[in-house]
């Protein structure tokens, strides 16, 4: 679990680290700032088809060796990545960078649905989810401060060995298991032999499978919009305020922590009825910000209180996803991974569209509070 959450940190890490360098991306590439937040939309598109991808290579070759390939892969691309000087190379080396590190949110929720004890998989899931939906914050301001010390390229070139050293540390620790390890559990990808092939479809795209899909579309776009908005649209100043955006993006940290330490009492509660009270923490976050777009202290109250909801909607959602699922689990865990970074690439696009932060914050919490009323529904109905 800890080899997992540390690599989550650092490769899902890299889809955020363009938010705070987005001026210095323009420049380089020689277009508007807007224009740069299409490096980290391209990123997160990708890294959806590369997470749909997975379940299908991970029957083949085994969890871990996708895992560890897929990074030695991203590695390669990322050393590159400073070395471009316009915006369609530029976008289409981050797509590389995010096809590659696509297998590993996905892979390592089923690793650890595979390799955990039942009564342990709640926390286990809450911990990684939480590490990996700390990586909007830590990604983001580890690339200001490095940015700031060495400038952005290092942000990059700095990251390569770590993820030598870390696809050496995961293929040393995790446990191998047979090829087609998946596949014998999971006929969602047509190789089991559990179910049929036409059962398995339908336990990954089942309708209450779609709801939570759409459900966790929905609020890793809000996330993805919410930095995206504050870095274009944040409190008068604050844009060309280094520190104080630091101090905005780190004040959401300690909320992670309390997800985790939460974790243990929450899981008493079932995942549906976890996950709709975080979506109402998130939904009741988002109008807050709304409301206190001009202050940074209000700002970063409101998106300490949406990082708390989003840590424990994530994992109760993933747990939904593999109970729901049955034989099916890793080819429906992939579906989920899609579908979340597919809305991560939409609400970095998503704040672009906006003028100012109160509207955005008013949009997303209306969207928030739609996905609440369906899982409160489903919850009622489970």
């Amino acid at each position: 679990m800890t080899t997992v959450s540390l690599m989550g940190v650092l490769v899902v890490g890299q889809m955020y680290v363009t938010i705070p360098l987005m001026p210095e991306l323009a420049a380089a590439w020689g277009v508007r700032t807007e224009s740069a937040a299409l490096s980290t939309t391209a990123f997160a598109f990708a890294h959806a088809a590369g997470s749909l991808v997975s379940g299908p290579l991970a029957t083949r070759w085994g969890r871990r060796t996708v895992m560890v390939m897929s990074v030695l892969a991203m590695t390669v691309v990322t050393a590159l990545l400073p070395l471009v000087t316009s915006l369609g190379t530029g976008v289409a080396l981050r797509a590389l960078q995010g096809l590659f590190a696509g297998s590993f949110i996905p892979m390592s929720y089923a690793y650890l649905h595979a390799r955990m004890a039942p009564h342990r998989v709640s926390l286990a899931l809450t911990v990684v989810s939480a590490c990996m939906g700390a990586t909007v914050v830590i990604g983001q301001a580890e690339a200001q401060l490095v940015a700031s010390l060495l400038g952005w390229k290092w942000v990059f070139w700095g990251t390569v060995p770590l993820l030598l050293a870390g696809a050496a540390v995961s293929w040393r620790v995790l446990l191998p298991g047979e090829r087609g390890d998946a596949g014998t559990t999971d006929t969602g990808t047509g190789t089991g032999t559990s179910t049929g092939s036409g059962s398995g479809l339908r336990s990954v795209l089942g309708g209450r499978m779609i709801t939570l899909y759409l459900v966790i579309m929905v609020g890793a776009a809000s996330l993805t919009a919410a930095y995206t908005g504050v870095q274009l649209h944040g409190p008068a100043g604050m844009a060309d305020d280094g520190p104080a955006l630091l101090a905005l993006r780190a004040s959401a940290l300690p909320a992670l922590l309390i997800a985790v330490l939460l974790a243990p009492a929450l899981s008493r509660l079932s995942a549906p009825r976890r996950a709709g009270g975080a979506l109402v923490v998130t939904t009741a976050a988002m109008l807050a910000a709304a409301g206190g777009a001009d202050s940074a202290l209000a700002l970063g109250a409101a998106l300490f209180a949406f990082m708390a909801g989003f840590s424990t909607l994530g994992p109760a959602l993933i747990q939904s996803v593999g109970a729901r699922a049955g034989a099916a689990q890793t080819t429906a865990i992939a579906v989920y991974g899609f579908t979340l970074n597919v809305g991560a690439g939409a609400g970095a696009q998503l704040a672009v569209g906006f003028s100012d932060f109160s509207s955005l914050a008013l949009f997303l919490a209306a969207a928030l509070a739609v996905a609440t009323a369906g899982v409160l529904r489903a919850a009622r109905t489970t």
